[in-house]
């Protein structure tokens, strides 16, 4: 078993009033004037995680592109069977059980991608160790939350607090254990 760990990150942006999307999915609200650090991040991760959801509203708004060649996707989902599909490989199962396995192979940091339930299933079984918050500086209303109740109880340490001229506000975490 190899002992160097990769690190699990839920990097996510939503509202100031803590949606990911509105009720619909729609994310047209999303900056997309600059970077925003996201190709450094993409830079550290060789692994993307998501719940079904998730993966469907990432293929509709970026058909086969996805998150490039360097990154490979897993979906968890209870409907589509196992397997590669459409750029990803489809599993079941238990996030613990697969995430040691993940780990027990070389490789870059893993990122958890989305909200919900994939998010709620890390988060019960201390497996999140970073968040990065990318607040933008609107309010929705109503919308898919950031996190799914019931979710634990989690310590967070602010590592690092990046603000940007449009009013954006990158919050780093990590998860005290």
């Amino acid at each position: 078993m190899l002992e160097a760990k990769r690190r699990t990150t839920y990097y996510v942006a939503c509202s100031l009033d803590g949606y990911i999307s509105r009720p619909d999915g729609d994310v047209n609200w999303l900056f997309t004037d600059q970077d925003y650090g996201m190709a450094e991040f993409l830079m550290s991760i060789d692994l993307a995680v998501m719940g079904r959801k998730t993966w469907e509203k990432v293929d509709e708004l970026a058909p086969g592109r996805h998150f490039g060649p360097n990154i490979e996707c897993f979906v968890f989902s209870r409907t589509i069977p196992e397997g590669a599909s459409k750029g990803a490989r489809f599993v079941s199962g238990d996030v613990g059980e697969w995430l040691w396995s993940v780990r027990q192979h070389q490789g870059k940091d893993i990122w958890v991608v989305g909200g919900g339930e994939m998010v709620r299933s890390f988060l019960d079984q201390n497996l999140i160790d970073d968040i990065i918050l990318s607040v933008h500086p609107i309010l929705l209303g109503e919308g898919v939350g950031l996190f799914t109740e019931p979710y634990p109880e989690a310590e967070l340490e602010l590592t690092d607090c990046r603000p940007f001229d449009t009013g954006l506000v990158q919050l780093r975490y990590r998860v005290k254990r």
